[in-house]
C-alpha cells in the first residue's frame, strides 16, 4: 500500500470532484465535527465504560474515555506525520494524520451497547439460544452478524448506513474515506471461515454483510490490499487509533482503581514508574522526580504519574510505529503495537491486576449481570412483536420503536433485526433499564 493512495480526503456518498468551503479546519478536522455533534456521539455519555455511574463524580463514561482517546490519537498521528510527512515535496500534510486519528478515535466506541464489556457478549449469547429462532430465514452470511455480534462492526454501520425513512443522501454521516478505514479494527466479514485467529485484524469480525458494499468502496478507492473475497489487511492508521485506544483504558482503569481505593498507590506508583523510565520513552527523569516531589496529595501524584506514563507511551508507539511503517504497508505486521513496545511486560501486569481487582468489583459485576438480563429481554420483546406485528401486544411493543427503526419482518427480515439491534445496543444504561422496568410491568410511567 502506497501513502498517497491512503490519504484522500473522499467522502462517502459524495462525488469524488466535489469542491469543500473547508475555512479553519481539513477535512479530516470537519470529519471530527460532524461526529462530535451526532446524536450517537451524545449517547455515548450514558453508557458505562467500567464502573457504574452512581458510583463517583469521576467515573468515566465511554464519552469520557472517547474524548481521553481523541488526546493520545493526536498525539500519536500527529509524531508520525511530522517523521514521515514534514517534506515540502510530500502531497499530504503532516497534521492530517493527526485529525484522521483523532476522529477515528472519537468515533470508535459508537457501536458498544450499554452495560460495560458484557453487552456485546449478551448480544451474541442471546441469538446463540434463545434468539437463533428470529434467524431463520436469514442466510448463513446474514446470521453470523448477529451470533458474532461485534461493537466495531456496528460502529462502522451507524456511522455509513443512511436510513431511507430519514434521508434521499447516501453515505451515512458522509465522513472521509481515511476516517472510516481506520475504525475497522478487524477487516474481515462474521462469516468469514478461513481466518487466523493469531493476526490481529481476524480475530473478531468487523464488517457487516450489510455493508460489504460501502466497505468496498472505502478500500477500493484508498486501494487497501485484499487477502481474499471476505478480509483485507489493515488501514495503517488504524493501528494508532488501536494503540490510543489501549493505552488509555490500561492506565485509566488502574487510576479508576485507585481513587475507589481497589488498588493502593504503592502499586500504582512502581507500575507507572516503569513505563516513565523506559529507555525508549525519552523522559527528563531528574525534572519528574523533582516535580513529583513537590506534590502532597496521593490523589494528584497518581494523576502526574498517569500523565508522564501517557507521555511515555506515545513516544514508544510512534517510534514502533515509523520503525514497523514499512512492514504495516506491505501487510507483513498484524500485532497490537503496545504488545512490541518497551513496556508491553508493565502493561500486562497492569491488565492482570485491573482484570482480578476491578473487573470483579461488586458494582461492575452487578451492571454486567444486568446486561445478560436486560438486553436479551429487550431483544425478544421487540423481535417477537416485529415478528408478530398483527396482536395486540406487539402492536402496542411496536408502537414504541421509533419510525426509523421499523421494517417490515416478513419482507425485510435482515434489515428489520438489524434496526432493532441497533436501536437496542444504541440506548444508554438508564434508558434500557427504564425500558425494561415498563415492559415487563416492574415500573409504570408517572407512579
Amino acid at each position: 500500500m502506497k501513502w498517497k493512495d491512503l490519504i484522500k480526503d473522499y467522502r462517502l456518498g459524495c462525488p469524488k470532484d466535489k469542491k469543500e468551503d473547508c475555512k479553519g479546519r481539513n477535512k479530516f478536522q470537519r470529519d471530527f465535527d460532524r461526529l462530535i455533534f451526532s446524536n450517537e456521539f451524545r449517547k455515548l455519555h450514558g453508557k458505562t465504560q467500567v464502573f457504574p455511574f452512581p458510583e463517583s463524580d469521576f467515573i468515566h463514561t465511554r464519552m469520557t474515555h472517547s474524548l481521553e482517546s481523541v488526546s493520545v490519537g493526536r498525539s500519536l498521528g500527529n509524531i508520525v506525520g511530522e517523521k514521515l510527512f514534514d517534506d515540502k515535496d510530500s502531497n499530504i500534510k503532516a497534521n492530517e494524520i493527526g485529525s484522521i486519528v483523532s476522529a477515528a478515535c472519537l468515533a470508535h466506541d459508537i457501536g458498544n451497547p450499554p452495560f460495560g464489556h458484557s453487552g456485546e457478549d449478551a448480544v451474541k449469547d442471546f441469538f446463540n439460544n434463545n434468539g437463533e429462532k428470529y434467524l431463520e430465514k436469514l442466510t448463513l452470511a446474514e446470521k453470523a452478524d448477529f451470533q458474532k455480534f461485534e461493537s466495531n462492526a456496528m460502529t462502522f454501520h451507524i456511522l455509513t448506513y443512511s436510513n431511507s425513512k430519514k434521508t434521499k443522501n447516501d453515505g451515512g454521516l458522509g465522513l472521509t474515506y481515511p476516517t472510516l478505514a481506520s475504525l475497522v479494527k478487524y477487516p474481515r466479514l462474521s462469516h468469514t471461515k478461513d481466518f487466523n485467529k493469531k493476526a490481529k485484524s481476524e480475530s473478531k469480525p468487523g464488517i457487516l454483510i450489510g455493508d460489504l458494499y460501502n466497505f468496498r468502496e472505502v478500500a477500493d478507492s484508498l486501494k487497501i490490499k485484499k487477502k481474499s473475497e471476505s478480509k483485507w489487511y489493515r488501514y495503517p492508521l488504524t493501528f494508532l487509533v488501536e494503540a490510543a485506544d489501549d493505552i488509555c483504558y490500561k492506565i485509566m482503569d488502574l487510576e479508576d482503581g485507585f481513587k475507589h481505593g481497589l488498588v493502593d498507590y504503592k502499586t500504582v506508583d512502581e507500575l507507572l514508574k516503569i513505563i516513565i523510565k523506559t529507555e525508549e520513552g525519552k523522559q527528563d527523569i531528574n525534572a519528574f522526580e523533582n516535580s513529583l516531589s513537590n506534590i502532597i496529595d496521593e490523589t494528584e501524584k497518581v494523576g502526574y504519574l498517569r500523565a508522564k506514563a501517557i507521555n511515555s507511551l506515545v513516544i514508544q508507539v510512534a517510534n514502533k510505529f515509523i520503525n514497523k511503517e514499512q512492514e504495516i504497508l506491505k501487510g507483513k505486521f498484524d500485532e497490537n503495537l503496545c504488545d512490541v513496545i518497551e513496556s508491553k511486560e508493565t502493561l500486562e501486569v497492569i491488565e492482570k491486576l485491573t482484570y482480578r481487582e476491578i473487573f470483579s468489583y461488586k458494582s461492575v459485576v452487578e451492571i454486567e449481570a444486568a446486561g445478560y438480563k436486560v438486553l436479551p429481554d429487550l431483544l425478544d420483546i421487540f423481535l417477537s412483536a416485529a415478528q408478530t406485528p398483527d396482536e395486540n401486544r406487539s402492536n402496542k411493543i411496536l408502537n414504541l420503536l421509533p419510525d426509523e427503526y421499523r421494517f417490515d419482518y416478513e419482507e425485510c427480515n435482515y434489515q428489520s433485526i438489524l434496526s432493532i439491534v441497533k436501536y437496542i445496543t444504541g440506548m444508554t444504561d438508564n434508558f434500557a433499564v427504564d425500558m425494561y422496568r415498563k415492559l415487563n410491568g416492574i415500573e409504570l410511567p408517572n407512579y
